[in-house]
Order: structure tokens, then sequence, then C-alpha cells
């Protein structure tokens, strides 16, 4: 796969620049190398990726405080990948916080 996209409006940014709702497009119609892409953020270690939108753009999705994942996994729909990195990045951080820092949280 090539490192760079070679179409469009981001002609020459590289594949793991671009968001992954664009990501999303590209691959709803038809883009390999999207769909590549997207089964690379899958399948990487949640605690070495960063979101790409909102007001926590570029923070660690584990960075970030229990109350805005849940909000996303609220707020979007479930076949979303936001919702699918925000579960992994709770799920993470239960795993990985001392019990007495982590505040308990229930899911319906």
């Amino acid at each position: 796969m090539s490192d760079t996209i070679d179409f469009g409006i981001y002609n020459g940014l590289e594949w793991n620049k671009l968001s992954t709702e664009y990501l999303n497009g590209l691959a709803d119609m038809g883009n390999i190398q999207a769909k590549e892409q997207l089964e690379e953020i899958y399948n990487s270690p949640i605690e070495t990726q960063k979101i790409g939108f909102g007001k926590y753009s570029n923070y660690k999705w584990v960075d970030v405080n229990s109350d805005y994942l849940l909000w996303i996994i609220e707020n979007v729909d479930v076949n979303n990948i936001k919702c699918t990195l925000a579960l992994r990045a709770l799920e993470y951080i239960k795993n990985n916080t001392q019990e007495e820092d982590l505040d308990v949280i229930y899911l319906d």
C-alpha cells in the first residue's frame, strides 16, 4: 500500500493522517487502501491511537476521561469506529488503572 493518498483534496497526505470518517467514505465506495487503513486502525493497540475529531483531537483515546468516552458510546452509532474505539479505550482504562483511581462505570 502506498504511504500517501494520490487523489482528491488530500493528495499527498499520508493515509494514516486521514480521518476515519473520510476513510469510511472511501471504503464505502470500494477503495481498497481505505479499507486496509481502517483494518489497521481496528487492529492496532488502543493505547497508541489518537482521536481525530472534536475538543480532544490528537489526544490518545486512553488519555481522555471516561465521561467523554461514555458520551461517545451513547451518542454515536454502534457501528461507527468512534464507538468501537471508545469502548476499547474504556476497557483499557478499566484494566490498567489502579482500583482506587477508578470510578464505577455502568453501561446499559
